[in-house]
Formats: structure tokens, sequence, C-alpha cells
């Protein structure tokens, strides 16, 4: 394993549940290979794809500018009241405890703040997208952190630890994530760096259901697209049934946000298309936190040693994002 920058560094073996939930590089986990909405570019050489969280920027800018500009005005009022103590309270001597009562008052707004901010900045000034490389030729996975050296994590294809990661369910609407994330151990097989690739599923039940199976079945296709074409070539899957584009825009903000509410549209089923009208006013407010977020971001520039690793010969042909 060689790693050059991480931002999320950790020592610790990887847990029982993430053993059992350890995806093989030899065997395969699905019938089918699909890839739809997580590759941005590919060549006979490599995969780029999108990080597991690409599709969660938006929810700080939102978080913000709901909670955190509440949580700004309850600081600021609470600061002048500590400030600006009314004569008849300072008539009775009690302006000592106004100034310490909502002083108090002043540094848990401030604490409270601190943490929308905190999301702000995750979605803002950060970087549009992070993607991730298969090398197929240097047999490596490339994650990107950030410009500059030390800014990409790489693992080799074979020691790469790839698992289902479960997440509890939780939120006003009970779901559950689940997301492909690879762990990279060091010599002594602790857990030095991880990061999350591809698709993001969501499950309102049991994944021994057949709703839940089904939207299993699309995760566990995504990845097998990755593993057949490191493990057999570009030859071994079919062409990508749908990029993502790397252009920054509201059209392709919208276009992910509203990423499969279509079928719900064309269902016929009236309560469908009573569902997705509803969804249609929060989903349209995500989009625009999200292209507002990409407007402050930076491009992604990989390493000129990786550029060079992932040089496709003039023979090949390459596939784009348009």
């Amino acid at each position: 394993m060689t790693s050059i920058g991480s931002w999320r560094r950790m020592k610790r073996s990887p847990t029982d549940a993430e053993v059992s939930a350890r995806l093989q590089q030899k065997k395969p986990c699905a019938e089918r290979a699909t890839s739809r909405g997580t590759v941005f570019a590919a060549t006979d050489t490599y995969l780029e794809v999108c990080d597991g969280l690409y599709r969660e920027k938006g929810w700080g800018v939102l978080a913000f500018f709901t909670a955190g500009i509440g949580a700004l005005c309850l600081t600021a009022m609470t600061a002048w009241m500590a400030t600006h103590v009314p004569a008849a309270i300072r008539q009775k001597g009690q302006t000592g405890l106004v100034h310490w009562t909502f002083g108090l008052f002043t540094l848990v707004g401030i604490g409270v703040f601190i943490l929308p901010l905190r999301s702000l900045l995750k979605d803002c000034f950060n970087y549009t997208r992070k993607p991730i490389r298969f090398n197929r030729v240097d047999r490596k996975i490339y994650a990107f952190r950030h410009n500059g050296p030390g800014g990409v994590v790489s693992v080799p294809w074979d020691d790469a630890f790839l698992y289902v990661e479960r997440q509890p369910k939780a939120g006003l609407t009970s779901t559950a994530a689940r997301m492909i994330h690879c762990l990279v151990l060091d010599e002594q097989g602790q857990v030095s760096d991880s990061f999350r690739i591809g698709k993001r599923v969501v499950l309102a039940y049991s994944e021994e259901g057949e709703l839940g199976r089904r939207v299993m079945s699309e995760l566990y296709e995504d990845f097998e697209y990755y593993r057949r074409f490191m493990e057999d070539g570009p030859g071994s899957v079919p062409p990508v049934a749908e990029y993502l584009s790397t252009k920054v825009s509201f059209r392709n903000s919208l276009k992910l946000q509203f990423d499969g509410m279509s079928d719900m549209f064309r269902s016929g089923n009236l309560f469908l298309l009573f569902v997705g009208i509803i969804a249609a006013i929060p989903t349209f407010l995500l989009a625009v936190a999200y292209h507002v977020a990409q407007l402050t971001c930076h491009e992604p520039v990989w390493p000129d040693d990786i550029e060079r690793a992932c040089m496709p010969s003039p023979e090949q042909t390459e596939g784009v994002a348009s």
C-alpha cells in the first residue's frame, strides 16, 4: 500500500461486521454488471468514478441557511441582551446575573452555530468532486483528496479491503444508507485510511425483502462493473449506461438530484405521483444548494505521475461525460 496524502487516518483492526461484509476481488457479487450514474470517464486503462458521498453535497448549505442562520440570530440577540441591560434591572443590582445568564446563552448559540458552519465548509470552498480511479494496467485504486503534493491515496487492487458499509436507520424517514467502503491496510493489517466508492443506495425496508433485494442489487451490480473491469478488462463489461457530467451547471445539478424521480411520474400510480410532487419541492431546494456549493469549489487535478500511469495507448478509445 502506498499512501500519498490522506484525510482519514486510523489505527485499528477491521471489525467483525466489516469482515463479514467483505467483497472478494476474484469472486462475482452479482450476475450482471451495470454502471449508471457513477462513472465520470472510462478508457481501456481506467475507470474514473465518484466517491460514495458525491451526491450528498448541498446538505451543508441547507443546514447553514436554516439552522445556522437561526443560531446566528439567536447568538446576536442574546449577546445584545447581555451587553444592553435595562435601567430597571441595573437599579435592582441584577446586572451581573443578566450578564452571566445571557452570556451563557450566547456561548450556547455560538456552539450551535459552529455545527452547521462546519457542514457548510465541507460542502463549499472544497472540490467539485473527489474522484476515484480504477487502473487495470498497474492494478491500483487511486482516491483523490486534494490538489498538489500528497493529495492522493493509492492502494493495490488485490490488497484493497472492500466491503458493504451498512449504516443504521436514521432521520425522520428512518432509512439506512449502503455504500461500498474501501479500507487501506498497512503491513500489520491495521486500517490506516478509508474512502467510499461509487453508488450510494438508501433502504427503507429490510435487505431480505423484495424491495430491499432490488435496491441492494443496484449496489452490487455497480461494484461488479468495477470488479470485472479490473479483473477481465473493458471487453468484459457493457458500455457505461450513463456518465456523470463534470461540468458545473444548474441543469446538471437538477439532473443529479432528480435522478430516478421521472420513473415515479411515469408510473401511472396516483400515490407515487403524489409523493413525487411533494418531494419535488425539497429536491429542487437541494439542487439549488448543490449548485451553490459547486460554484465555490475547485476542480480536482490529478498529479502528473498518476496521469501518466493512466494514459491510454493511441489505439485505445475513451469515453467521457457529456
